[in-house]
């Protein structure tokens, strides 16, 4: 569940303790699904690429480096994912924002 699941649920759960207008309700999750997809898209990927970016991830983790770049270029390139790097780089630095699907 990432921060902006949370902020829904807590959300909803004002709205009902609070007796808060449904239209306010609306516009705060409204609010909260444009930051999520300003600052944390969902990246769709299948399973092999997703074991992809965790075998890249977990190589580079540890470095900070030239070697940790290029584990991410690597991985980026043997990925094939109709996205850009910098949404690779989202889903990278927060792996919850990943929804596998299908081939």
């Amino acid at each position: 569940m990432t921060l902006f699941d949370e902020a829904e649920t807590k959300v909803e759960n004002l709205v009902g303790d609070l007796n808060i207008p449904l239209g306010v309700e609306g516009a705060l999750l409204d609010i909260i699904d444009e930051l999520r997809d300003e600052y944390a898209p969902t990246v769709k990927m299948t399973d092999a690429q997703y074991k992809i970016l965790v075998l890249a991830r977990n190589n580079a983790v540890n470095r900070v480096d030239k070697v940790g770049l290029l584990e991410f270029m690597s991985a980026y390139s043997l990925l094939n994912l109709e996205i850009d790097h910098l949404s690779l780089m989202q889903a990278w630095l927060h792996p919850k924002t990943i929804k596998i699907v299908d081939e």
